[in-house]
């Protein structure tokens, strides 16, 4: 995924309400950018730190410029915007990067039968479908292990849908894009969320398949091409695990 346009950098002074945040530009003069990301977007949202933004050119019409990146832990780049995740999960289906995916090419998104929303539709040859939930991973430690969730009930209804279509007789996958350089392993943050660990668990022991793709990012692109382990409790998932 290439950006339209160079992106431009600033200093994050302040976030209001999730949505905006007051930056300050090389030339010292101050703007105020949309947020996309509502979550905790943890690390990201400090007094001081070096972000970039995408301009909307449309500032007239009263849209504001996008914040994308920031820079965290001493230099690592965090992808704030989670818009651009199914995204880079379609681009690397397309190159054929996610070897666990290969042949497959999205066909639908957001329908899916009996069950909730959020989860994408894959099909092969027409001879297989698979259903597919995609989070968006941003926070890490100083050890490199990255955690989801970052706050309470975010991504359970969507394991619970998962469960639902494996027993359904679907092929099931929990997609998690690492918007984060720095991520070497990815845990369950059982601290914030012991529930979620618990169902996603429950998941894995129902046959739903687990996959973990980092993303290379700079100012100019960003590919998802580095899977990653993901570890529960003492067991890790590799990152080319698949049940049937």
């Amino acid at each position: 995924m290439k950006f339209k346009a160079p992106l431009t950098e600033a200093i994050l002074l302040k976030r209001h309400f999730r949505f905006l945040v007051d930056v300050a530009l090389r030339n010292n003069k101050r703007r105020v950018l949309y947020c996309p990301n509502l979550g905790a977007i943890r690390q990201c949202d400090v007094l001081g730190t070096r972000i970039w933004y995408s301009n909307s050119n449309r500032l007239s019409q009263g849209y504001l410029d996008t914040w994308e990146l920031a820079e965290v832990n001493g230099g690592w780049l965090v992808l704030v915007n989670p818009l651009h995740s199914n995204v880079l999960v379609r681009e690397a289906l397309e190159l054929g990067i996610i070897p666990e995916l290969q042949g497959f090419q999205f066909l639908q998104s957001g329908v899916i039968p009996k069950v909730g929303n959020g989860v994408e539709l894959l099909i092969r040859n027409s001879d297989e479908q698979c259903f597919m939930h995609i989070e968006p991973v941003l926070w890490s430690d100083e050890a490199k292990n990255g955690y989801f969730p970052e706050e309470p009930g975010m991504g359970y209804s969507a394991l619970m849908d998962l469960i639902a279509l494996k027993e359904m007789g679907h092929r099931a996958v929990l997609f998690y894009c690492v918007q984060h350089n720095g991520i070497q392993t990815l845990r369950t943050n059982d601290l914030i969320d012991p529930a979620y660990g618990k169902v996603l668990r429950e998941a894995v022991a129902k046959g739903v398949e687990i996959l973990a793709y980092r993303a290379s990012i700079n100012c100019r692109e960003i590919i998802l091409n580095t899977p990653i382990p993901v570890l529960l409790s003492e067991n890790i998932i590799s990152h080319s695990q698949r049940s049937f």
